[in-house]
């Protein structure tokens, strides 16, 4: 973003300083001497001779204290101060600019940007930018270039063929790392890839991991040593069909060991977490054990990737896990989507667990039609937040569906999220707390975007993905939403909030890159911003962008001189 010319004003401060004299106290003092005694009177006779005189008296005591003296002449007055800084000059005097785009009204574009044309052909000019609350308030430049406002940016990666992000986590030097499953490269149909960027997406390196076979990855966290898991599932190695497989690199990307665990059905995993013991647990589906088609499968293993203990849970019908927490008792949590129990087609179902894998309880969230959880997360009050999507309710033919519940997992509220069309909550770190006591969730839409509104679109009603994200208060209330894509689909399937407030979402896209699926990371602006921004400029346009919850700049008005 540029800094840019402002109305300048002179101020100047001057300094009188009086120093007054203080007076001076006078005392007296009296000293007052006892007269000796003569000697004794001698007998009748001759004359004596005189007696020796007695000794000094003691001093006396000292008089009482004199009167205040007068008071002393008024100080000579003290030096002059400094001259003031001087202030910034304002643009070209009062003369008429060469371009006033007037008051517009911007009062709907918080958290967006406003083009605005001058056809100066220049880009040598001076600026000013004034804004109004209302209509016929006073103008004022609170906030201009925002508080704490830092731009954004997206990336792409990958080579010719497919490569899909699925999972991102902040790293400790504000890079970012990313877990992807890839055609590109690697050894096998599908390999998982990991890849590691600066602060600013720059690609710093990648490693694949993977068989000959079809490597699959969900999840990647942030090991006690600073390396990464990766957790998914895999057919080039184990017992089954599809098991799953755990991968420990270090910070470089460097394999350190690779696990498998599963029998000889399907066996795959999506969630996996850290533990207090400094071990992870690990949450997906089975149908190698259980009770019916798929059940919900939580597995726990150490530090080096050996298996402690694992559990399933489910009825007779398709249970299946994509998101697990370790809860406050030293439990956990496991959340995903189940046709055996509830009241719909499929249901949220939320089962909660001692610290060895036994069921406490479990409750069913949803309507008559499909509810899907694909994320959950601990909330700040000992609760839990559930995020995925339905057609039971809402707005649309499916809608992103966020649901709070207590510790004990009775719903307190929940909320729909969406247009008239189609939008999902697909992935399985989708929904994450922010600093703020809120909510961010990372969707797609084909609602809103260029997706849904490109030419194409419009002619055929064949409507493409964009990435949508959501901002909500810690009620759910919704504070902006964005989108991100371009005419093909983008669709995201993590999401984080940055060390500077802003989020990352990482996920893939045909709209942009090198091959048929890239990568897609999304580095958002600062939002929460109060103010506005210069962000952009050419010859004929200035670009502004005002902060998501700016309550400053209703109205903005911005005059152009050209320099000559």
């Amino acid at each position: 973003m540029n800094n840019k010319g402002i109305t300048r004003t002179i101020f100047v401060v001057g300094l009188i300083a009086a120093i007054a004299l203080a007076g001076f106290l006078s005392a007296g003092i009296s000293t007052q001497l006892a007269i000796g005694t003569h000697g004794l009177k001698g007998d009748t006779g001759p004359q004596g001779s005189k007696g020796d005189t007695g000794t000094a008296g003691a001093t006396g005591e000292t008089g009482p204290k004199g009167a205040t003296g007068a008071k002393g002449d008024t100080g000579a007055t003290g030096p002059q101060g400094q001259q003031g800084v001087a202030g910034l000059q304002g643009p070209k005097g009062l003369s008429i600019p060469d371009s006033d785009s007037g008051w517009i009204d911007i009062s709907n574009k918080a958290g967006q940007y406003v083009t605005l044309a001058n056809n100066l052909n220049t880009v040598d000019t001076i600026v000013q930018i004034t804004g109004k609350t209302t209509v016929d308030g006073q103008a004022h430049q609170k906030y201009y270039g925002l508080t704490n406002y830092i731009s954004g940016w997206n990336k792409t990666f990958g080579g010719a063929l497919k490569d899909q992000a699925y999972s991102l986590v902040q790293s400790s030097d504000g890079g970012f790392a990313i877990a992807v499953e890839t055609t590109s490269f690697g050894a096998g149909g599908w390999d998982v890839m990991l890849v590691k960027t600066d602060v600013y997406g720059n690609m710093q390196w990648y490693k694949t991991y993977g068989g000959a076979g079809t490597d699959y990855v969900n999840s990647v966290i942030l090991t006690a040593d600073g390396g990464y898991l990766l957790t998914g599932h895999t057919n080039s190695w184990g017992a089954g069909g599809y098991d799953v497989n755990v991968i420990k690199t270090d910070s470089l990307g460097n394999l350190q060991w690779n696990k498998t665990y599963g029998g000889a059905g399907q066996d795959r995993a999506y969630g996996a977490i850290r533990t207090s013991d400094g071990g992870y647990a690990l949450a997906g589906y089975t149908d190698s054990y259980g009770a019916g088609l798929t059940d919900y499968y939580l597995i726990k293993i150490d530090f080096a990737g050996n298996m402690q203990w694992n559990k399933t849970y489910g009825g007779t019908n398709g249970d299946n896990a994509f998101a697990v927490v370790q809860t406050s008792d030293g439990g956990y949590a496991l959340a995903g989507g189940q046709l055996s129990f509830g009241a719909g087609n499929h249901d949220y179902w939320l089962v909660k667990t001692d610290s060895t894998g036994n069921m406490q309880w479990n409750k069913t969230y949803g309507g008559p039609d499909t509810d899907i959880c694909r994320s959950l997360i601990k909330a700040s009050d000992g609760g839990y937040a559930l995020a995925g999507f339905t057609n039971s309710s809402g707005n649309g033919g499916f809608d992103v569906w966020l649901v709070k519940t207590d510790v004990n997992g009775n719903m307190q509220w929940n909320k729909t999220f969406g247009g008239t069309n189609d939008d999902y909550l697909y992935a399985y770190t989708g929904l994450i707390s922010t600093a703020d006591g809120g909510y961010a969730m990372a969707a797609f839409t084909t609602s809103y975007g260029s997706g849904a509104s490109n030419a194409s679109a419009l002619m055929t009603g064949v409507r493409s993905l964009d990435v949508w994200v959501i901002k909500t208060d810690s009620f759910g209330n919704t504070q902006w939403t964005k989108t991100y894509g371009g005419q093909g689909d983008d669709i995201p399937y993590s999401i984080v909030q940055t060390m500077d407030g802003a989020f990352a979402i990482a996920g893939f896209t045909n709209s942009f890159g090198a091959g048929n699926d890239d990568v897609y990371l999304v580095k958002t602006s600062t939002e929460g911003e109060i103010g506005i921004a210069w962000t952009d400029s050419t010859s004929n346009t200035l670009t502004l962008y005002r902060g998501a919850n700016d309550v400053y700049w209703n109205y903005v008005r911005v005059q152009v001189w050209k320099i000559k």
